[in-house]
C-alpha cells in the first residue's frame, strides 16, 4: 500500500495506473488530506466537496489506513450498493485491505424463522402478490446474504415482505432456532470484525436513538462500538435525526402488535385471557385514532395532510385513548413474568406503546419536542418531534465518540458552512472535537462552458392564479431547445398535476408522470428515448442520470419549506422567541440549499452540458435572490428562450 495518499490520489499515483482515464483531481486530494488529519487528531470536520470531486473515495480511502473503526453513513441505500459494487472494489486494487462491512436495516433481510413459519400457513397481504412467492422461495434457498436487494424484480412496495422479515420487536435472537444461519447476525458479526462499516442514516440514527434512550439495551444495539463516523450526503442528517429521536403513533402499529400477539397467542391455548385482550385491541384502537381523527382541520379528513397539535386537541378522544391505553397496560400484563422469550419480546412492545400513548394524553406537552399529525389515506399518525436535534448530537454523538465528518455536494449557503454547523450543534466551539475543520472544495466541471442558469424576464408571483400556465408557457419555449430530454421538478404536487395537465397531450416527447410507475421504472423510461418528467420533491435529489438523456431541468419555484409544516412552524417560532430572524437565518438557507440540490441533477458528469431553468421572479426580484445565486455553482445567466438555444447550440458544438 502506498505510503502516503498523495501517491494514491496525485499525478501519476495508484489510482492513476488503476484507473487509466483517470485524470487527478486536486479538490479530491484536498478533501482526503482534510478528513485524514481529522480521524487522526479527532476532530469534527464539515466539507462541502463539490459534483465531480470523487468525494467518496476522498473519505473512504483515509477511513480504510486510519486505524480506526470508522462508521461511514450514507443517506440511502442506494448509495451504500454503490460503495460495495463500484467504490470498496477500487479500494481493493489501490492495495488497501482494509475490511469492509454492509450494514442494512432488519427490514431488508429475510427472516428464516418467519420464513418457515410463513411456508406453514402462507397467507398473503394482496392476493396478486402469491404469484410472487415461488421465485422468492427458490431465492431464499441460494441466497448467501438473504438481502432482498437481490430480488431486483420484487415491488418496493410488497406487502407480504413484512412477514418474511423481523423487525427487533419480533426477533427473539440467540433462542432462535436459526440464529446461527441468520442473515442480519451474520452480517452483524461481519461489522464487529470490520475496520469500515457502511450503513445508512436511518440505520445509523436508529442504533444512536436506541442505544442512548433511557430505556436502551446496549445489547440491543445493531452497531458495533465504533471511533468514528463518516457521514456522507450529510444534508439529510438533521431529517433523519429528527426522525428517530422523535415517537409515532398510529393505528398501522396497533393492529401489527395484535395481530403478532393473536399468531403467538394461538399456539399458546393454555393463554385465553391474553388472546381475548389482543382480539380486542384492533377494535379499540380503529376506535382511538377515528375519533382523533375528527379532531383534525377539514382538510386532513379528506387528504394527505400535516398539522400541529396545540394542548388540548385530542381531548375529545381522550376517552378512548385511556381506554386503548389500559387495554395494552393489562395486555403486556398478561403476558409477563413467563420464561418465553416471544412472550417477552411482546411485552416490551406494550410497554413501549403504553409510554407512548402517554406523550398524547392531555398533560403538558414537553417543550422541546412538537406534537403533530399526519393523514395518510384516511389514517391518522401522531408524532412528538424534536424541534432542534442540535442538542441531541451533541449529547448523544459528538461527546460519546472521537472524530466525526460531514460531506456533501450541498452543505453551503453562500459559500459559507455556519448555517449547516448550526442546525448540527456543531457551531459552539467547545467540547473535545473542537476547533471545526472546515472547507468548501469547488467542483472540478467546467460549469460555466457546459452549464447555464435560465432567469425569465417576466413571470408572475408563484401566488398569482396564473402561474401554472405560465410555467406551462415557458416549457412550450424552453423544451424544443434540448428536444425534451428535460425534468420538470414542482414544489407542489399540486403544480405538477396542473402543468403536466396542460402540457401532456400536446408535447412530441414521451411524458413521464411522477406517480404513475415506481420511480426505478419512471427513470428506466426516461433514460430510453428523449423524455418530459413531470415530477415533485422525491426527484430533487438521489437522481443520477448522466449524459445528454437529462439536458434541461426546470424548478417551478424557489423551494421554500411550508411554513404550515408542522416542524418547520415550530422552529420559526422557536428562532422568533430568541429574538432571532427566522426568514433569514432558517427559512432561505434552507431554501437555498434545497435549490441546489435541485441544480445538482443537471451536471453529473465532466461531459455533461444543459440548462437549469428557476421560473421563479423572487430570484432576481428579491433581495435574498442573491443569496440563491450565490449558492449555485458560478455559469452564464440566460434571460431569453432566444439565448438559451444560443447557448444550447454552443455548447453542443452545433
Amino acid at each position: 500500500m502506498p505510503d502516503s495518499l498523495r501517491e494514491v490520489l496525485g499525478p501519476g499515483g495508484a489510482l492513476s495506473r488503476a484507473l487509466p482515464a483517470y485524470e487527478p483531481r486536486g479538490s479530491q486530494l484536498a478533501m482526503a488530506e482534510r478528513v485524514e488529519d481529522a480521524l487522526r487528531h479527532g476532530r469534527a470536520l464539515m466539507v462541502e466537496a463539490g459534483t465531480g470531486t470523487g468525494k467518496t473515495l476522498a473519505y473512504l480511502l483515509p477511513a480504510a489506513r486510519s486505524g480506526l473503526k470508522v462508521v461511514v453513513s450514507t443517506a440511502t441505500k442506494t448509495l451504500q450498493e454503490q460503495l460495495a459494487d463500484k467504490d470498496v472494489p477500487l479500494l481493493r486494487s489501490l492495495g488497501v485491505d482494509a475490511k469492509v462491512a454492509f450494514l442494512k436495516g432488519r427490514q431488508n433481510y429475510l427472516c428464516l424463522l418467519r420464513f418457515d413459519q410463513f411456508l406453514r400457513n402462507p397467507t398473503f397481504a394482496v392476493r396478486e402478490e402469491a404469484a410472487l412467492f415461488d421465485g422468492i422461495a427458490r431465492w431464499a434457498e441460494t441466497t448467501q446474504t438473504g438481502d432482498r436487494a437481490e430480488l431486483t424484480e420484487l415491488p418496493d412496495n410488497l406487502a407480504s415482505w413484512r412477514d418474511l422479515s423481523a423487525t427487533a420487536d419480533q426477533c427473539i435472537g440467540q433462542k432462535c432456532a436459526h440464529y446461527d444461519r441468520c442473515f442480519v447476525f451474520r452480517m452483524r458479526r461481519q461489522a464487529s470484525e470490520a475496520d469500515v462499516i457502511v450503513v445508512n442514516h436511518h440505520l445509523f440514527f436508529a442504533d444512536l436513538a436506541l442505544r442512548s434512550s433511557s430505556a436502551g439495551d446496549a445489547g440491543a444495539a445493531v452497531l458495533p462500538r465504533y471511533d468514528a463516523v463518516v457521514f456522507d450526503e450529510a444534508h439529510a442528517v438533521e431529517e433523519v435525526a429528527t426522525e428517530h429521536f422523535g415517537a409515532q403513533l398510529s393505528s398501522f402499529r396497533v393492529a401489527e402488535l395484535a395481530r403478532d400477539a393473536l399468531k403467538a397467542l394461538t399456539a399458546r391455548p393454555q393463554l385465553l385471557e391474553a388472546a381475548g385482550l389482543a382480539s380486542r385491541l384492533v377494535a379499540e384502537g380503529r376506535d382511538f385514532f377515528e375519533v382523533a381523527l375528527q379532531t383534525a382541520p377539514e382538510a386532513g379528513r379528506t387528504r394527505e395532510s400535516r398539522w400541529g397539535l396545540l394542548p388540548g386537541a385530542l381531548e375529545p378522544a381522550e376517552p378512548e385513548r385511556q381506554k386503548l391505553s389500559e387495554l395494552v397496560r393489562a395486555l403486556g400484563a398478561a403476558l409477563s413474568s413467563r420464561d418465553d422469550e416471544e412472550l417477552s419480546l411482546l411485552e416490551r412492545r406494550c410497554l413501549a406503546l403504553t409510554a407512548d400513548l402517554e406523550l398524547f394524553s392531555g398533560a403538558e406537552q414537553a417543550p422541546d419536542l412538537i406534537h403533530w399529525a399526519e393523514s395518510r389515506a384516511g389514517h391518522l399518525l401522531l408524532h412528538a418531534s424534536p424541534i432542534e436535534v442540535a442538542g441531541i448530537l451533541q449529547d448523544k454523538l459528538y461527546d460519546r465518540i472521537g472524530p466525526v465528518v460531514f460531506t456533501s455536494a450541498t452543505l453551503s449557503v453562500g459559500g459559507q458552512l455556519g448555517y449547516f454547523a448550526r442546525r448540527v450543534g456543531l457551531a459552539d466551539e467547545s467540547g473535545p472535537l473542537f476547533p471545526l475543520e472546515e472547507a468548501v472544495l469547488a467542483s472540478p466541471f467546467d460549469y460555466e462552458r457546459h452549464a447555464a442558469l435560465y432567469l425569465p424576464r417576466q413571470m408572475p408571483d408563484p401566488q398569482d392564479p396564473g402561474f401554472a400556465e405560465a410555467v406551462a408557457d415557458e416549457l412550450r419555449a424552453l423544451l424544443p431547445v434540448t428536444g425534451g430530454r428535460a425534468f420538470a421538478l414542482f414544489t407542489s404536487l399540486r403544480n405538477m398535476r396542473a402543468v403536466h395537465a396542460l402540457l401532456a397531450d400536446e408535447l412530441p416527447w414521451q411524458v413521464l408522470l411522477q406517480g404513475d410507475a415506481p420511480k426505478a421504472q419512471l427513470l428506466k423510461r426516461f433514460r430510453e428515448k428523449p423524455s418530459v418528467l413531470f415530477a415533485s420533491q422525491s426527484f430533487w435529489e438521489g437522481v443520477d442520470v448522466p449524459g445528454d438523456a437529462l439536458s434541461l431541468v426546470v424548478i417551478d419555484k424557489l423551494p421554500f419549506a411550508a411554513p404550515s409544516e408542522p416542524i418547520v412552524a415550530a422552529r420559526i417560532d422557536r428562532l422568533r422567541t430568541a429574538g432571532e430572524d427566522a426568514f433569514y437565518g432558517y427559512q432561505v438557507p434552507q431554501a437555498a440549499l434545497a435549490l441546489k440540490q435541485g441544480f445538482g441533477r443537471l451536471v453529473r458528469t465532466a461531459t455533461d452540458r444543459g440548462i437549469v431553468a428557476v421560473l421563479d421572479a423572487r430570484m432576481t426580484r428579491k433581495g435574498y435572490g442573491r443569496l440563491f445565486l450565490e449558492s449555485l455553482p458560478r455559469c452564464r445567466i440566460l434571460r431569453t428562450p432566444e439565448e438559451a438555444l444560443d447557448f444550447w447550440r454552443t455548447a453542443s458544438g452545433d
